[in-house]
């Protein structure tokens, strides 16, 4: 099992989230998110990324910790792209909103999940919100959430040992029942090893998976690739947006990778990887 960082499951790894709520049963039918990749983001998105300056923002430098527990990975997540998510969120919709392309738009926050409305107590394990809405009274318009590698992964899907691909399915049947209850469309798991983007079909358990991403993997201006962060910002910008043209949004340009400034492209197409290769060695304040 690859994974980006030392994972040490507990002797008894235990199973996923059960609850009389869902259950594996729920997904009834699992397609491939074709559109979700690289060339349909840089063709959707081009001016956000040319246009938007953002602040430099170092990955941490201190070796990672083994993940022990569900709880310590969710705590090395959030150290990584809660700040950098965040950044990035607001500099694309303020450069939107500067540029006149915030019509029919809603500026969106990501945080944990109770930053969100909890419905009947259900709480994922992230949101991304209504910036500009109350405190956790805003429906959470993605909802997203973190499992190890032991409890989560994709090699589990077509697994030869029955429980395993049922795992596989409780997983997803956790994110879609927040996805009905948020009425949201998209979602997404993520664990130590990969990340994987989420749309929902209908209400019956069907989804739509997009290609797994690894925190691995990693790019720069002029050789862009898929990244978590970039996945993350993606998603949520699709979901900000009213239905209609995305022509306006989303390329690569060239950057100075010392610099104490980056495009947006640059920030986020950059690796954010749970080793901390972060492939812009760049340095800066963090918000």
């Amino acid at each position: 099992m690859d994974t980006s960082i030392p994972v040490h499951p507990p002797p008894q790894p235990g199973r996923n989230t059960t609850n009389q709520a869902y259950s594996y049963l729920d997904i009834q039918g699992l397609q491939t998110w074709q559109s979700f990749n690289l060339e349909t983001i840089l063709q959707q998105y081009q001016n956000v990324l040319n246009g938007a300056v953002i602040a430099a923002d170092p990955m941490p430098v201190s070796p990672p910790r083994p993940i022990t527990a569900e709880n310590v990975l969710q705590a090395q997540i959030c150290e990584i792209l809660r700040p950098r998510i965040r950044r990035s969120l607001r500099v694309g919709f303020a450069f939107l909103a500067n540029n006149g392309g915030m019509q029919g738009r809603t500026e969106l926050c990501f945080d944990v999940g109770e930053s969100a409305r909890a419905i009947e107590n259900y709480k994922p394990d992230t949101a991304y919100f209504d910036i500009h809405a109350a405190p956790a009274t805003a429906p959470n318009r993605a909802p997203g959430d973190v499992k190890p590698s032991w409890k989560w992964r994709t090699d589990m899907r077509g697994s030869q040992i029955v429980s395993q691909r049922n795992e596989y399915r409780q997983a997803l049947s956790q994110v879609n029942f927040y996805m009905n209850q948020h009425n949201s469309r998209y979602g997404f798991l993520v664990s130590n090893q990969e990340l994987v983007a989420i749309r929902k079909l209908d209400q019956n358990g069907n989804l739509e998976l997009a290609q797994p991403i690894l925190w691995t993997t990693g790019g720069t201006a002029t050789q862009p690739r898929l990244t978590v962060m970039l996945a993350l910002w993606c998603i949520v910008t699709e979901k900000a947006l009213s239905a209609g043209s995305l022509q306006e949004l989303y390329g690569l340009v060239e950057s100075n990778p010392t610099s104490t400034t980056l495009y947006l492209g640059a920030h986020i197409c950059g690796a954010a990887t749970l080793n901390h290769a972060y492939n812009l060695r760049v340095n800066g304040p963090n918000r």
